[in-house]
């Protein structure tokens, strides 16, 4: 298992252990770690359920409205990726493909996490959304 990790800028072998490692230690010196993956998750979960879904709810929407509607808000919050990507070189095109399959995906999770929001409250609804983030952190650390 160990060598399908394949190796590093040596040619030496490295395990999945050393190369988790040296990924961890080069990211939390990276502020651009930190921001993708600490604060913005806390925040997003914070403005978009924390805060939105309770103030539609005393608004006197429907609670279906709301399940289908709040995510929807969220996953339009993440439009500026497309102008990031776009200026990172990517073509119009690609970058609007990336960003569409990320609102997308956003979209359905946020049905989930905003009926468990409204079902359960904001402590189970943020440990599976840290839970989903920390999937696609380490989905992007080994592939």
């Amino acid at each position: 298992m160990s060598s399908s990790c394949g190796t590093d800028d040596d040619g030496v072998g490295v395990s999945c252990t050393e190369k988790l490692a040296r990924w961890m230690q080069t990211s939390l010196q990276d502020v651009m770690v930190w921001r993708n993956y600490v604060v913005a998750p806390f925040t997003e979960e914070l403005v978009f359920r924390a805060c939105m879904i309770p103030l539609l709810l005393c608004g006197g929407f429907k609670m279906y409205n709301i399940i289908f509607l709040s995510p929807i808000f969220f996953s339009l919050a993440h439009l500026n990726h497309l102008f990031e990507l776009h200026q990172q070189g990517c073509n119009f095109m690609r970058s609007l493909l990336i960003v569409g399959v990320q609102l997308g995906y956003t979209v359905i999770f946020g049905w989930y996490a905003a009926f468990l929001f409204i079902r359960t409250g904001p402590t189970n609804s943020l440990f599976v959304f840290e839970n989903r983030k920390l999937r696609v952190y380490l989905f992007q650390l080994y592939h």
